[in-house]
């Protein structure tokens, strides 16, 4: 009798292992890859394609294998709590990772900015047209300059106003030289105005706006530092005792009234470390 009960246990164990985990696993899937699509359609603009097919892999695949990691890596007792963490992590790295690639790209266009203002300007002053600048432009900048002013230029073939694709060059790398130069282009069309003499006010100011975030940032650069080594201290202090005293913490870590100060401790150390970085740094000018 009892061997019947343990194989028919055994046998709905197995029917339900057999029909619900595909369908979890299935529902799991279509719902990452559906986030995938909705992340990589929000920042196609962006990106290229061999980092589109980069970041779509760390976004399917990434919270699958660090939730396995967390599963192995973390104590028995604490297994499940390392498979969400791991998931968290999945979805939070590649998503980090987007958004770094949008900043380094937005970065470089903004110092490529200045020399695709000087070949604006030299274009005006040779005769050419605003198309035939920006084909200039197109022809002799590298990336990313190169492929945003190619947007407005396809964009402008395809019957698109210049000042609709300017607005939404701005939309994609805002920052104040931009705006600057298409308020220029846009009264330069409807009032007249000197475009060569506008883009040299336009290239002084940037070079000017360099200036000053390079000294901000030498201003800054002792707070950093300070901000990564005393937030490391703690890091390292616990890493060296336990390295040396393996149970040197067992009190804190075993007791409630240890393990209340040491949830204390880590918040106070989050809060210390994010409130020199953020004293330290400088929004944009």
């Amino acid at each position: 009798m009892l061997t019947l009960v343990f194989f028919l246990l055994f046998a709905c164990v197995a029917l339900i292992w057999y029909i619900i985990v595909p369908i979890i696993v299935e529902r799991t899937s279509s719902i990452n890859q559906l986030q995938t699509q909705n992340m990589l359609a929000k920042y196609d603009t962006y990106l290229q394609d061999e980092q589109i097919k980069r970041a779509r892999q760390l976004t399917l695949f990434g919270p699958i294998l660090l939730g396995l990691a967390g599963f192995l890596l973390f104590p028995e007792q604490a297994r499940l709590v390392g498979v969400v963490v791991g998931v968290v992590l999945g979805y939070a790295i590649p998503r980090f990772y987007v958004n770094k690639l949008i900043v380094d790209r937005k970065s470089k266009f903004n110092d490529q900015l200045m020399d695709a203002l000087m070949i604006m300007s030299s274009s005006f002053r040779g005769g050419l047209s605003l198309i035939q600048a920006i084909e200039a432009v197109v022809d002799e900048m590298p990336e990313p300059a190169k492929a945003e002013f190619g947007i407005v230029l396809g964009e402008n073939k395809m019957g698109v106003p210049l000042d609709e694709s300017l607005n939404r060059l701005y939309k994609r790398m805002p920052s104040p030289a931009i705006q600057q130069m298409i308020t220029a282009i846009i009264l330069a069309r409807e009032t007249g105005g000197n475009l060569p003499v506008i883009f040299s006010r336009i290239i002084g100011t940037i070079r000017e706006r360099k200036k000053i975030e390079q000294n901000l940032q030498t201003l800054t650069i002792q707070g950093k530092i300070q901000a990564v080594v005393m937030s490391g201290l703690p890091v390292v202090f616990v890493v060296g005792v336990s390295g040396s005293n393996p149970h040197f913490f067992d009190v804190m870590l075993n007791s409630p009234q240890g393990q209340k100060l040491v949830i204390l401790c880590a918040i106070l150390w989050l809060l210390g470390a994010l409130s020199i970085w953020k004293i330290s740094t400088f929004k944009d000018i």
